[in-house]
């Protein structure tokens, strides 16, 4: 799916949580949606959001991701007959007002956000072995099955995979299969594949069929918009990756991305979601 015409998409997240969905074209697009306020509302302040360092711009696709779990279908083009909100100061989105929270629900969210370190190691999380199956699509479905599980021990079962030693992936971190989506973005497509496993510093996708642009050492670029099969749970990581290796086989292209440096609070947004794909696992 190619990025959509002139208008901006952007998102606001804690702790890799998007909170706040906005679009923008200057001068005739000002709009944005939350989990608690799913109609499109106006906001002439919405024009400073490309230039806060808090907010994230993202593909169309991956807007799409995030305003479907908050319930709204995202057309190209901009509503008609969005509320509008009059602000009374000028707009501060590392700092919402009180007035510009309540608008969009988003009271208990909004912190200033904290920037890159050195990922530090997550305590390990066990998980058995499970099989599922997920739906993948590069520009449009299709359908491809995914079998590798992750095993408690941070190692792809390679019996159930086949995808050779943990060694070539080149990642280290405790890894749990998480089941679900990734939204990538590969130069200027946004390209959709499948959730094997996840750990805070990459993550295993698998895609039935690859581009030509999903080879190995491939750069990908920044954000990741995971969609997890967890309470519907979306995270998105403001960080680069680099695809660290490729293999393909029966189930289609498995190939594992490495991520750039997570700032604090994408890592610790990355620990729950990695702590309640455990809890899912264990208790399967």
């Amino acid at each position: 799916m190619r990025d959509a015409g002139e208008v901006r998409y952007l998102v606001l997240a804690e702790r890799g949580v998007p909170y706040l969905l906005a679009r923008v074209r200057w001068p005739d697009v000002a709009q944005a949606i939350s989990a608690a306020s799913p109609d499109w509302i106006e906001d002439a302040g919405l024009f400073d959001l490309p230039y806060d360092a808090s907010a994230v711009t993202v593909s169309f696709a991956q807007a799409a991701s995030v305003a479907a779990g908050w319930g709204t279908q995202l057309h190209a083009e901009a509503a008609q007959d969005a509320t509008s909100y009059i602000r009374r100061m000028p707009a501060n989105w590392s700092n919402p007002s009180p007035s510009e929270r309540r608008t969009w629900g988003i009271e208990a969210v909004g912190g200033r956000r904290s920037r890159a370190r050195r990922p530090h190691r997550l305590q390990p999380l066990q998980t058995r072995p499970a099989r599922s199956s997920t739906v993948t699509h590069v520009n449009g479905p299709s359908a491809a099955t995914a079998r590798p599980a992750a095993n408690g021990h941070g190692r792809v079962d390679n019996v159930t995979s086949g995808l050779g030693k943990v060694a070539d992936e080149r990642r280290a971190g405790v890894r749990v299969r998480v089941v679900g989506r990734a939204h990538i973005r590969c130069e200027q497509t946004t390209v959709t594949a499948g959730l094997v496993d996840l750990s805070e510093r990459g993550v295993q996708l698998v895609l039935p069929e690859a581009p030509p642009l999903v080879a190995s050492g491939a750069i990908l670029g920044r954000p990741f918009l995971l969609e997890a099969e967890i309470q519907a749970a979306r995270i998105c990581l403001d960080v680069v990756g680099r695809i660290s290796w490729q293999q393909s086989n029966g189930t289609g292209t498995h190939f594992g991305v490495a991520f750039g440096e997570l700032a604090d609070d994408e890592a610790e947004g990355v620990q729950r979601l990695l702590a309640a794909a455990a809890r899912k696992g264990a208790h399967r």
